[in-house]
C-alpha cells in the first residue's frame, strides 16, 4: 500500500486543482477507493453533472459529495464522515479549503454580534472613520486577539484536526492563492517566498500536510511547481501538466499504473 499522502494543491480558478483530483478517482475506480469531499461552492457537484457523471455513485462512481457552503453544513458534512468506515486507500478531498477559515469568521461574528461578517466590519469601519484613527486592517481592529481570533483559531482547529490527523486515509486540500504579504511570519515567508504566493485560508494550512503543489494556467495548457514535498519527490518546477496521476504518483510517488478498464 502506498505510503498516506497528505497533498495541498492550490492555485487561482480555473488552474486545474479540481479537475486532477476527480481524473485521479477516475484512475483509481477500479481499486475501490473511495473519494468524500466536503464541496464548498458546489463546484464538484456541478462538474460531477456535466464533465464526470460516471463518478456519482449512483452510476457505480466513487466520489460522495457534502455541500460545506457554510460553518453548519460543513461541520454537519464533517460529522457525517467521520462516522464512517474509511479505508486506507479512500480520499478525504476538501475543495477549496481556504473556504472554512472564511465560514467560521462568518459564524463566530454572528453568533458573537448577531451580525454577518460584512455588516460588521462596515460598522466598525464607520467607527474608525469617525474617530480618524489609523489602523492597518478593519479585521484587525474589529476581532480582538485574545477574546476573538483566539476563539476563532480554537473553532477552526477542532474542526479539521479530527480530519487531517485522525483518518488514515490520504487527503487532498485545494484552495485558491494570495500573494506573499510583507509581514507574513517568518516560516511562511520562508516556504513559500521563490513563489511568492501562499494558499488562502489560515495561514497555517500549509504545514498540516506533506506536499505542496502550486497549479498554474497558462493558453490552452496547465503547469505545475512543486513547492514541498516532505518524500524527497523530484521537484516540478512549472512542467506542463497533463495527468497529476501519471506525472506524479505514478512517476514520482511510485504508484502502480492501472490501465483503463482493469479490475483490480
Amino acid at each position: 500500500m502506498p505510503i498516506r499522502e497528505r497533498i495541498l494543491a492550490m492555485g487561482i480558478t480555473g488552474s486545474g486543482k479540481s479537475y486532477q483530483w476527480l481524473k485521479l478517482a477516475e484512475a483509481l475506480l477500479p481499486t475501490g477507493a473511495v473519494f468524500r469531499c466536503l464541496d464548498t461552492d458546489d463546484a464538484i457537484t456541478y462538474m460531477l453533472e456535466t464533465q464526470f457523471p460516471h463518478l456519482k455513485p449512483e452510476n457505480k462512481g466513487n466520489v460522495y459529495v457534502w455541500s460545506a457552503s457554510d460553518w453548519e453544513s460543513l461541520k454537519a458534512g464533517t460529522d457525517q464522515i467521520l462516522k464512517q468506515s474509511i479505508k486506507d486507500n479512500d480520499w478525504l478531498v476538501i475543495d477549496m479549503a481556504d473556504a472554512p477559515w472564511d465560514s467560521v469568521q462568518r459564524y463566530f461574528t454572528s453568533e458573537v454580534f448577531k451580525t454577518g461578517i460584512g455588516e460588521y466590519f462596515l460598522q466598525v469601519r464607520k467607527e474608525i472613520e469617525a474617530s480618524k484613527k489609523k489602523v492597518a486592517s478593519v479585521a484587525r481592529e474589529a476581532l480582538s486577539g485574545w477574546t476573538d481570533w483566539a476563539v476563532i483559531n480554537k473553532l477552526y482547529t477542532d474542526w479539521i484536526t479530527p480530519l487531517i490527523y485522525r483518518l488514515k486515509c490520504h487527503l487532498y486540500l485545494a484552495t485558491k492563492v494570495q500573494e506573499l504579504g510583507s509581514k507574513e511570519d517568518a516560516d511562511i515567508k520562508e516556504l513559500y517566498s521563490e513563489l511568492g504566493v501562499r494558499p488562502s485560508g489560515q495561514k497555517h494550512l500549509g504545514h498540516q500536510v506533506h506536499t505542496i503543489l502550486l497549479f498554474i494556467p497558462g493558453r490552452g495548457n496547465w503547469f505545475i511547481t512543486t513547492c514541498k514535498d516532505r518524500a524527497g519527490r523530484p521537484y516540478f518546477k512549472r512542467t506542463p501538466l497533463l495527468s497529476l496521476y501519471m506525472q506524479y504518483f505514478v512517476a514520482k510517488a511510485n504508484w502502480p499504473l492501472i490501465t483503463p478498464g482493469a479490475t483490480v
